[in-house]
């Protein structure tokens, strides 16, 4: 029979179990950081094997030292047959059995150095020492280094989010999974496993990636879309936002009438633009009652088509213009009732070739596809075609973070160099954000001020992606509202109201225009935190640091404040800091935040690559 305890007892249990528990939580909060290898050492790989996986028993490979990023690393070599070929499934993976089990606490994360080339997909696998696996998913590209194939620094949060580590990892994988037969190797570096900083410690000299050949200033590849032929106030706005040129439809059945083509509008629009130092990327767009209607499909009407274009060619020969052929032709609104790649290669082939007649100058794009359609690309594009063109269009449009584009960019810039040679390049001729929130379940307000303060922060973090991968040519959506109708998201998308008046994401980008006038892009912080990312660009006389985060978790930030000029939000505010420890200014960083500008004296010391 159990005897009842005094009070006091009952409280020495309490507060005993309360001791225990709270020592529970702390080393669990504070676990100890582990490395796993530098890979430096005849012994260095003790810890580690080569496995092939389930699905590839026949898969072949070697784990190995070799070149790493600094000094040695491992080398994971590979053949994978891939099935059959047509249902393709096959990994190999280097795996690491620590001595003891790892525990995870809430900052957790695996930072290593990688380098794998973009025909594999590869995910880091953990192991707990239950049995569970859980996979995280390595980019190819990231905007700290956007080519594919060279070192990069990854940071992969472990214990955030559904998709996390609880526990104790028993085992480590790097795994190499195959979309295709494949042979290639794999390297990695300096991995570790461990709790990140709580405060991320941001120098003006720290050492950067040098950034994308021809990435060096960001207004000469910026242009916006228009909607409308005669509305000066607003391409006057557009000058002074630093936009470069302008995109518009040029309306196949407003242009042409009984055969004979009138190009008035789109010349007083273009007189209207060069005398502000811009230019024109025209679309050469849609159906013609009088060939087709909507789509133009059969040999007459695509002929007729061709006629246009080559119209417009010697229109504007030697002006400053440049071509669209369609917009976004993979997509049944806009190619009816259903996209097809060869009719769309019929109709592109045909404009090209009689503009070329009349201009062999001109500067052509195939039609802005919606997104990263690889796979109409391919049926459209062959060699012979591809060689007339000067680009290809994209419209990278998403509702996830603009930054989250930097790995399909490299991966479709990959495609069309190893593919077709250094032309065409690719352009983005369409992409924007819009002030109605349509990542919500319920209604929104185009005109409230969250769905505006969201639409600035997303605007200006697009131009940056834009600026730091390179893209030779990108079209901000649009330069004003459509109508003043709130609820509506196609008609929100403008920096300007519908009134001309500017909306917060105007403001947004002067203040970016600001920073980036006068000074030179060198390069991107090589190491930071998940989501983190720094800029450096660099003036005559100081330096600037862009820092913004693409992650809802809150990470402080604390820099150095001597020599500092200034600390601004990207609406040009000041930021509010503290002054923690001394000589430091700190504050939170999280991606409702935005870009925050840091100015300092110039930095002497060398751009370390």
């Amino acid at each position: 029979m159990l005897m009842p305890m005094s009070r006091r007892a009952v409280v020495a249990v309490i507060i005993a179990w309360t001791i225990a528990s709270c020592l529970a939580m702390a080393a669990q909060e504070k676990p100890v950081a582990s490395v796993a290898s530098n890979f430096e050492g005849a012994t260095s790989l003790e810890s580690w094997r080569f496995s092939s996986g389930a699905d590839s028993p026949s898969a072949r490979g070697t784990l190995e030292l070799g070149p790493g990023h600094s000094g040695s690393g491992a080398v994971l070599n590979y053949q994978i047959p891939c099935g059959d070929g047509t249902n393709c499934r096959g990994s190999v993976s280097a795996v690491w059995r620590p001595g003891s089990a790892i525990q995870v606490g809430g900052r957790t994360a695996i930072t290593l150095w990688i380098r794998f080339a973009a025909n594999v997909d590869v995910v880091i696998q953990c192991k707990d020492v239950g049995g569970r696996s859980t996979e995280f998913l390595i980019p190819v590209a990231t905007l700290e280094q956007p080519r594919v194939g060279e070192w990069r620094h990854a940071v992969i949060p472990i214990a955030e989010g559904p998709n996390r580590v609880k526990g104790r990892i028993a085992e480590l994988s790097v795994t190499v999974q195959a979309r295709a037969p494949v042979t290639g190797a794999l390297s990695i570096d300096d991995l570790r496993v461990g709790d990140v900083s709580e405060v991320f410690e941001l120098r003006p000299d720290a050492p950067v990636n040098p950034p994308t050949a021809g990435a060096e200033r960001l207004a000469p590849r910026l242009g916006v879309n228009i909607h409308v032929l005669n509305d000066n106030g607003a391409l006057d706005r557009a000058r002074e936002a630093g936009f470069s040129f302008v995109r518009m439809d040029m309306f196949w059945a407003d242009v042409e009438r009984k055969g004979r083509y009138r190009f008035d509008g789109y010349d007083e629009l273009l007189a209207a633009l060069e005398a502000r130092g811009m230019s024109a990327l025209w679309i050469l767009d849609y159906g013609h009652p009088d060939h087709g209607g909507e789509t133009p499909r059969t040999v007459q009407d695509v002929a007729a088509f061709g006629r246009f274009a080559a119209a417009a060619a010697a229109h504007f020969r030697g002006r400053a213009v440049r071509y669209e052929i369609w917009n976004e032709p993979n997509t049944p609104q806009f190619w009816k009732p259903a996209p097809s790649g060869a009719e769309y290669a019929a109709l592109l082939r045909t404009a090209v070739a009689a503009m070329r007649v009349v201009d062999p100058a001109a500067v052509i794009s195939s039609g802005g596809v919606s997104r990263f359609d690889g796979k109409f690309l391919s049926e459209v594009l062959t060699a012979d075609l591809a060689a007339q063109l000067d680009a290809i269009g994209i419209h990278p449009y998403r509702d996830t973070a603009p930054e989250s584009v930097a790995e399909e960019w490299a991966l479709v810039s990959e495609w069309a160099n190893r593919v077709f040679g250094a032309r065409p390049v690719i352009w983005n001729t369409e992409w924007g954000y819009s002030s109605v929130d349509t990542t919500r379940g319920e209604p929104q307000s185009g005109h409230s001020a969250a769905g505006r303060h969201r639409q600035a922060v997303l605007a200006v973090r697009e131009l940056l992606t834009v600026w730091i991968l390179g893209m030779p040519l990108a079209v901000w959506y649009g330069l004003r509202d459509d109508s003043p109708d709130r609820a509506d998201p196609e008609k929100n998308y403008g920096l300007l109201d519908a009134r001309g008046n500017d909306k917060p994401a105007m403001k947004a980008l002067l203040t970016l225009m600001d920073a980036a006038k006068g000074r030179t892009f060198v390069g991107m912080v090589r190491e930071t935190p998940a989501g983190i990312h720094a800029m450096r660009l660099d003036g005559a006389t100081d330096t600037v640091m862009v820092i913004w985060s693409d992650r809802p978790r809150q990470q402080t930030v604390a820099t150095s404040k001597p020599g500092m000029l200034s600390a601004t939000t990207q609406m040009g505010e000041v930021l509010k800091t503290k002054e923690k420890p001394p000589r430091f200014v700190q504050w939170v960083l999280q991606d409702t935040l935005g870009p925050v500008y840091l100015r300092w004296e110039r930095v002497t010391t060398a751009i370390q690559h």
